[in-house]
């Protein structure tokens, strides 16, 4: 269910959440403490998401390696569906898991390529790394309001490496607790912390049409093995969302 959430949020209209969700901190202060701090209260929610990946990778052979993983992958949904694809179906069915999930990051790095199209090339590749739902949107936002190159290339590493970080060290201390954190059922706030990132487009009759359809084909193929019913939903999701955009075109 983490994967469906998270993928619906790539298929609907993006503009409302790049809109809503970065806070404005004083402008007084450089772009990078601003980045910093506007992610601030979007990764204090995201914690308890990064707990539940952490406890489930010290259930999994090495917890450093993975532990590495929240850089290397460096997006939750596709970790932790990858980490339990990995259990039920073996390396390949996670990783084309993995894969099919983080496809909404290609239509962001597309969106992103034509606001950066001034920006040094070693910020383009740094910055290709640290792409994932919150980031995009922080980016889009601010791009947004105006700010020349050097005021977004700041912004965003300052936003993007706050998370980057936070989410690193929360996942470490779950990995560390690991089945302790098991009691605390943490499992409900992963759907519950990215309903947060996709809540304010559920106000689109797009929205609602691309979730309405992945929802019921992830109820009818719930039963099926090896993860590949939520592969289903992602699938049905992905093409009600291309019907639903050629309509409106």
């Amino acid at each position: 269910m983490e994967g469906l959430v998270a993928t619906i949020a790539s298929m609907t209209d993006t503009s409302v959440p790049s809109r809503a969700v970065a806070p404005r901190p004083p402008r007084d202060l450089s772009p990078a403490r601003r980045g910093a701090l506007a992610m601030l209260p979007m990764l204090t929610g995201l914690v308890p998401f990064a707990l539940v990946i952490g406890a489930t990778v010290s259930d999994h052979g090495d917890p450093l390696a993975g532990w590495a993983g929240s850089w290397l992958i460096f997006g939750g949904s596709a970790h932790l569906a990858a980490l339990r694809t990995l259990e039920q179906a073996g390396p390949a069915a996670a990783i084309l898991t993995g894969l099919l999930i983080h496809a909404r990051l290609a239509v962001y790095s597309a969106s992103l390529a034509l606001r950066w199209a001034d920006q040094p090339r070693w910020f383009k590749a740094a910055g290709a790394a640290l792409i994932i739902d919150p980031t995009w949107a922080f980016a889009e936002e601010h791009a947004g309001r105006g700010a020349d190159a050097a005021d977004q290339r700041r912004y965003f590493l300052g936003a993007a490496l706050t998370l980057g970080a936070g989410w690193s060290a929360a996942m470490a201390v779950g990995v560390v607790l690991g089945a302790r954190l098991e009691r605390l059922d943490l499992d409900i706030v992963v759907p519950l912390c990215l309903l947060g990132l996709v809540g304010a487009t559920i106000r689109s009759s797009r929205t609602r049409i691309v979730m309405v359809v992945a929802g019921a084909v992830a109820f009818v193929t719930a039963g099926w093995p090896n993860g590949t019913g939520l592969l289903a939903a992602i699938g049905a999701g992905a093409l009600a969302g291309l019907v639903v955009e050629g309509g409106a075109a």
